[in-house]
């Protein structure tokens, strides 16, 4: 990161500064190195921040951060101040931190994508990292620390020469992305979708929608808005209210041209011609740029599914806008050569363990999409099974989605409608929705084969003794299920 003078530091978080040394007036024009909210990985010469959990309280260690070297310790509890040492005396410490976040944004010569929605935020950073780094020194938020303090830390360590920030934005409820994106204040927004993912906090789809458009309230003048552009409702909220001053763009994965979703988007990339493979997919761009279309074959991934081309064009269509914008004056060899250059990079790309990542072992195609479930999610991953090629038998071990709240019953027995419709040879079910989830399957097909687990350690078990080799398995559930470790373990059993 950049470096920090004290001074600095103590008037972008609006602090109160007690001096419990005898060097005040060189302390105030000492450099910082960088940033810690824990003890445990601290470096001499940063600052630390008393951060306040559920479980821990960062003022209990402020004098052991001195001990360890800190320049200074930014607290909020008066009791607990130090009897030496620099303390800087903040209202709340979390918000300090953002406040030097942003301070530290508009600091570095950068440009920022925002990106947030109820699914895909992670597979869509990364898709987007790697499309960018062909042009642009890119800082990207590590796994998915996408809250007030991830973000702040991420912004805060980026290097002083990184181009483009690429940072997650998470929400538990209303006003979270708000607070976010006014820390990060983007010069891109990327919104994946509106699902169903907290609406046992936020109540109705319509309330998750607005949170996630909050992202818009943070961009800067000119910025752009990327949406999703295969989900309608998304498509509908963002043309209605978003400010004319904010150009939107969005992608779509179709067969056929539709000028409904294309009408009011200054740009528009469509995934056409999509021909699967033993190895992932490939596909054709279309893309419109002030309405006049550029065509480029044979992108290629070695991933499947239509969501994965879907982020894949968010990527294309970001880097799109950090290298030419929303210009009109973009020849058709422009277009060309850069479609081009974004061809490697997609080719590039790997699955993340937990999110989609397949592996073919001697026994078994495993396919380890269980890092987390929503309805979307799950329906992109039966998608993705579907088109699989290379199995003998398909077989789903799955675990309920969580957080859903009173909506649950329903939006299980959907997706076991959903998963049905594949008519899979096998299905493996846990978790308090189980029987919703079967009832919706069979709904559709009632001799659907599925079988109702009593737990992780039972879906294992039965699993264990009807597998055969040449099967494949999709290992689907929310986190807390533990079925990344499921998946590992048929893995190793697969090569054993």
């Amino acid at each position: 990161m950049k470096q920090f003078t004290l001074d600095e530091v103590i008037s972008a978080i609006e602090g109160h500064p007690i001096y419990n040394c005898d060097e005040q007036v060189f302390a105030t024009a000492v450099d910082i190195e960088g940033v810690t909210t824990d003890t445990r990985d601290m470096k001499p010469g940063e600052i630390f921040f008393a951060i306040k959990g559920e479980n821990f309280d960062g003022h209990d260690y402020v004098e052991q951060a001195l001990e360890a070297g800190v320049v200074a310790v930014v607290m909020s509890d008066r009791s607990k101040v130090p009897e030496k040492g620099i303390t800087i005396l903040v209202e709340d410490t979390v918000k300090a931190l953002g406040m030097l976040a942003k301070h530290y944004r508009f600091k570095l010569d950068c440009k920022v994508i925002g990106i947030t929605g109820s699914v895909g935020k992670t597979s869509v950073k990364e898709f987007i990292s790697e499309v960018c780094a062909t042009s642009f020194k890119v800082w990207k938020t590590p796994a998915n620390l996408n809250n007030e303090i991830g973000l702040a830390k991420t912004i805060l360590s980026a290097p002083s020469d990184a181009s483009v920030l690429v940072l997650e934005m998470g929400m538990r409820g209303e006003g979270q992305i708000r607070y976010l994106t006014n820390i990060a204040c983007p010069d891109i927004a990327v919104i994946t979708g509106i699902g169903y993912s907290h609406i046992e906090l936020l109540g109705s789809r319509e309330n998750i929608g607005r949170a996630k458009m909050e992202i818009t309230e943070g961009l800067r003048d000119g910025g752009v808005l990327v949406v999703n552009g295969d989900d309608p409702y998304l498509l509908e909220i963002a043309k209605k209210e978003l400010s004319i001053s904010h150009p939107l763009a969005a992608v779509s994965v179709d067969k056929e041209e539709d000028t409904d979703k294309m009408r009011n988007c200054m740009l528009f990339f469509r995934g056409t011609n999509i021909r699967q493979e033993d190895e992932g997919v490939s596909f054709d761009i279309e893309a419109t740029l002030a309405d006049r279309k550029y065509h480029r074959e044979d992108f290629r991934l070695k991933v499947s599914g239509a969501h994965n081309i879907r982020n894949a064009l968010i990527a294309c269509l970001c880097h799109t806008v950090l290298n030419i914008g929303t210009a009109s004056e973009f020849s058709e060899d422009d277009a060309r050569e850069h479609l081009a250059k974004i061809r490697c990079a997609l080719l590039s790309h790997e699955k993340k363990a937990g999110r989609g990542a397949t592996y073919r072992t001697r026994d078994y195609i495993v396919i380890n999409d269980a890092y987390n479930a929503a309805p979307e999610s799950m329906e992109s991953a039966f998608e993705n099974f579907n088109d699989l090629l290379g199995a003998k038998r398909k077989i789903c071990a799955l675990g309920n989605m969580l957080e859903l709240g009173r909506f649950a019953p329903e939006l299980h027995r959907a997706v076991g409608e959903k998963c049905a419709s594949y008519k899979f040879d096998k299905v493996f079910i846990t978790g308090d929705n189980a029987e919703d989830f079967i009832n919706g399957a069979r709904d559709i097909d009632p001799d659907i084969d599925i079988i109702k687990c009593i737990d992780t350690e039972d879906v294992k078990n039965k699993l264990e003794s009807f597998l055969t080799p040449g099967d494949a398995v999709l290992f689907k559930a929310s986190h807390a299920f533990g079925f990344e470790a499921l998946s590992e373990y048929f893995r190793a059993k697969g090569d054993a």
